[in-house]
């Protein structure tokens, strides 16, 4: 029996991607998989289910034509200002077609048949830039959408027996514009790229210390709110690998490249590092640093300053005299680092090392901030998890240290953000939503700042901030062990709202990225019985149920505290309709 059923199709293609794969084949590939980064969160968050990715492109299925034809105007708009922003060379465009059709579906999830083709025709169809879609669509868009349609009449089309009736879209009364070349001198937000660095010991017992100075790195210059910082986990992905400088940068779309080296001789210690503009491989400025081991945090400062300085006139010294001191002793910062090694393990046994490191540094040095945030986002990571540990409760643990950390460091994002979710959980709901707005001004490109803003805003019924700025984390956080919560807070907001399709395309990207997260797997569950497919939620109950026999809604509401009871009521609700026991 062939499965058919009514849906809107969307068809996104790079204009002479062949070309430019003739020309530059590594850096067309990692600049497409840059866009994407930014694409997907826009598809998610309209209910777009992504048929398939391909090298150039999309195939995107979804049920809604006006969340089609929305998400591939916010698409060119975005599309449009990253050209804007780069030079002629590296600029990309896209042409989208949309159709509303029948279509075929398989068991893999994949589709086919006429309402996939004509999409396909219609891409082709549009210019540059531009948005073309089927007469189907523009009779059930109607008036609900900013924007103006063309009509192009009936249009032959290859392999199609009939004429398709095709319209272009314009925007604000404009056709999607085609981006200017970048000016030269051009001002887009620097987004810097900092490589692990080598190891150039003897020993390969330093590697801890190297790979320390280079979250140090990242975690110093993410303190600047105009610098946008690669998470740590995006970087660390090339240790290892022969570096190509420019490839990476398009990889993960960033202007600048910071690379180096340490070598470790007895109680000495040589640093050397160089930023590299992305773009044209410039080394903008490099430089050796031969310090005594105990003089490591003002080596870090330095080095900080002075690419901070180089990749922003704006920024000068004086912004960093106003980070808390750094600890004092170096075992200190060993303790540090040797915890933030196992926190990145990201297993329940690697954070529960971490617990005493991370508290054997902050007992010793009472103002060590980046201490106390570590310590504070690994029993974050034990209490969203759900995962019990000896006598201690990781709620309580967390709310200690968050309380600790605003008190030392209030103008920290990080003490911002996790005080904010705290004091969402204690039901405190407008100052948390007061602090999460102070922690995304403090800290707007830290993506677990954002992710615990935007759990708080969740919590506090703000769904409109908690969707902007978790998605912004989401693209931050690509690499990061726990990426599957802001998928999971993203879901919850949608569902919340009551947008079913949205909420379940987040959800299956929290499930996929966090095969153990029981809050991922319960609000796909929640959403497929809200959209009335119990079948299709009873793997996500038996999955819940497999892990806590005795789960039921009544636990579920137990964990839970936020601020409007029609919230907990809905969510519930739709936990009993997928089959959870109440």
């Amino acid at each position: 029996m062939v499965n058919r059923r009514l849906a809107a199709i969307a068809v996104i293609d790079v204009v002479g991607y062949s070309t430019m794969m003739a020309e530059d084949e590594e850096g067309t590939h990692a600049a497409f998989k840059a866009h994407r980064n930014d694409i997907d969160p826009i598809l998610l968050n309209h209910g777009c289910r992504i048929v398939k990715g391909t090298g150039d492109g999309y195939l995107v299925e979804v049920s809604s034509v006006v969340e089609a034809l929305q998400a591939a105007v916010e698409i060119q708009e975005l599309m449009a200002e990253r050209n804007a922003s780069v030079s002629e060379t590296r600029a990309m465009e896209l042409r989208i077609g949309i159709n509303l059709g029948d279509i075929i579906f398989e068991d893999d999830g994949d589709v086919y048949g006429d309402g996939v083709n004509v999409a396909a025709r219609l891409e082709g169809l549009a210019d540059p830039g531009g948005i073309c879609v089927s007469e189907s669509v523009r009779h059930q868009v109607g008036n609900r959408l900013d924007v103006r349609f063309e009509d192009l009449g009936d249009v032959p089309v290859k392999n199609i027996p009939d004429p398709v009736h095709a319209w272009r879209v314009t925007l604000d009364g404009h056709t999607a514009p085609r981006p200017a070349p970048a000016a030269t001198g051009s001002y887009r937000l620097a987004a810097i790229a900092v490589l692990p660095f080598d190891n150039m010991s003897e020993s390969d017992e330093d590697e801890y210390l190297t790979d320390g100075i280079t979250e140090d790195l990242i975690t110093a210059l993410a303190r600047y709110p105009d610098l946008q910082v690669l998470a740590r986990n995006s970087t660390f992905a090339y240790k290892g690998q022969a570096k190509d400088v420019r490839r990476i940068a398009r990889e993960l779309d960033a202007t600048h490249v910071v690379e180096g080296s340490v070598r470790r001789s007895g109680d000495r210690i040589r640093v050397t590092a160089q930023l590299i503009e992305a773009e044209s491989g410039h080394h903008v400025w490099a430089e050796r640093f031969d310090r005594e081991l105990s003089d490591v945090f003002a080596l870090q400062d330095e080095i900080v300053h002075e690419i901070a300085g180089r990749v922003h006139p704006a920024l000068d010294r004086a912004e960093g005299e106003k980070r808390p001191d750094r600890p004092q002793e170096l075992d200190v910062w060993d303790l540090f680092i040797r915890g933030r090694w196992h926190f990145n393990g990201g297993t329940k046994d690697e954070l529960m090392e971490a617990i005493p490191l991370f508290e054997a540094a902050v007992e010793r040095d009472s103002t060590f901030v980046d201490a106390y945030t570590f310590l504070g986002a690994t029993w974050f990571e034990l209490f969203i998890q759900r995962w019990r540990v000896e006598g201690r409760k990781p709620i309580d643990e967390l709310a200690e240290v968050a309380e600790t950390l605003y008190r030392i460091a209030p103008g920290e994002g990080a003490a911002a953000g996790m005080l904010a979710m705290v004091r969402a959980n204690a039901g405190d709901f407008d100052q948390a939503s007061h602090l999460a707005r102070n922690a995304v001004e403090l800290a707007p490109n830290q993506a677990m700042v954002v992710l615990w803003a935007g759990g708080a805003w969740v919590r506090t019924a703000d769904f409109t901030d908690a969707v902007e700025w978790l998605s912004r984390g989401w693209r931050g956080a690509e690499h990061e062990p726990w990426r599957h919560v802001i998928a999971t807070n993203l879901a919850f907001a949608h569902y919340l709202e009551g947008r079913y399709d949205a909420a379940l395309a987040w959800g299956l990207q929290g499930t996929s990225a966090g095969p153990e997260s029981l809050q991922a797997w319960a609000i796909t569950a929640a959403t497929l019985g809200q959209l009335g497919r119990p079948d299709d939620a009873r793997p996500y109950i038996g999955f819940m149920m497999a892990n806590r026999p005795d789960l039921t809604v009544e636990q579920f509401a137990r964990n839970l505290r936020w601020r409007r009871q029609d919230d907990m009521d809905h969510y519930f609700n739709g936990l009993r309709k997928a089959g959870l026991p109440s």
